[in-house]
């Protein structure tokens, strides 16, 4: 969806699924109000982000409504993959690194997992209603590709819990020249590596069960996969010791051209290290702590 098709009665529709699932319909419904960020529709949201990186725009847009065991959730409009479409999503924001030693862990885990469930919930509802989702993403991806009849540059494995955005990724890399697979949570990206040896793992941070730090580590300490290219992808902010665990790091959202600019960027690491020379490799199109090179 272009911004210039939004509408204050989209928006009011999209919270109002949001609200029926987030806090049951007996909730009286608030309608969504300005944010105080600009004119307008979009003045009921908070703008994200900007141009981080220069010459990789990508916008997001959120609302923080968050759900009845959880204040910090938000509606998101966002832009990603495709310059100046947006769509609906739901971020969890739950994204903290919070370990077993930590008091309340247990439960810390019982509220990521009803978050990720509702968002699932929300999302599924935002399409079943018409409204403009990643599925739509995918579709305009789907519609764009032709056959590029270029030589096979490699095999990237794609590990992201996010279906429709990981379909999407996987056909711009087919048009980027690349073989491709994807699973969708952290133990399969483990096997996957480890049978299909690819030359790249694009690896997302939310992942269920096994976040996208805990498969690098057990990718690093098995001599096998230790030295196969991982390019760590997240929304949630992260520390630059998280970040140089991976070859290069993108933050969410990206837009393609930055994504291929990336990949691109890890592969010649791999080609330079194999050569005795290294550099750090990272991007953010956020607030996710990485610095472009």
């Amino acid at each position: 969806m272009r911004l210039s098709a939004l509408t204050e009665q989209i928006v009011d529709q999209a919270v109002s699924i949001y609200q029926d699932l987030a806090y049951g319909s007996v909730v009286p419904k608030k309608r969504a109000q300005p944010a105080g960020d600009g004119d307008g529709v979009l003045g009921m949201f908070h703008k994200e982000h900007v141009e981080t990186v220069p010459g990789h725009t990508c916008s997001r847009y959120s609302m923080r409504l968050g759900n009845r065991n959880y204040p910090f959730m938000k509606l998101l409009l966002q832009e990603h993959l495709i310059a100046g479409e947006f769509f609906f999503g739901v971020d969890t924001h739950d994204q903290m690194d919070i370990g077993p030693g930590f008091p309340d862990y247990e439960q810390w885990l019982a509220v990521r997992k009803f978050n990720g469930e509702l968002k699932r919930r929300i999302e599924e509802s935002f399409e079943y209603a018409g409204l403009d989702t990643a599925a739509v993403v995918r579709r305009l991806v789907v519609e764009s590709c032709g056959d590029q009849g270029k030589p096979c540059r490699g095999l990237v494995l794609i590990v992201d819990d996010e279906e429709d955005l990981a379909a999407a990724v996987e056909i711009l890399m087919k048009r980027s020249g690349f073989r491709t697979c994807t699973v969708h949570d952290g133990k399969s990206g483990i096997v996957a590596t480890r049978e299909l040896m690819p030359d790249l793992v694009l690896l997302d941070y939310e992942l269920p069960e096994l976040d996208g730090l805990k498969v690098i580590e057990q990718l690093r300490a098995d001599e096998l996969t230790r030295d196969i290219p991982i390019l760590l992808n997240s929304s949630a902010r992260m520390s630059m010791a998280n970040i140089q665990k991976a070859d290069g790091f993108l933050s969410k959202p990206f837009p393609e051209s930055l994504l291929n600019e990336m990949i691109d960027r890890v592969l010649s690491k791999r080609n330079r290290s194999r050569d005795g020379h290294t550099a750090p490799t990272s991007a953010t199109s956020g607030d996710g702590g990485g610095s472009a090179l």
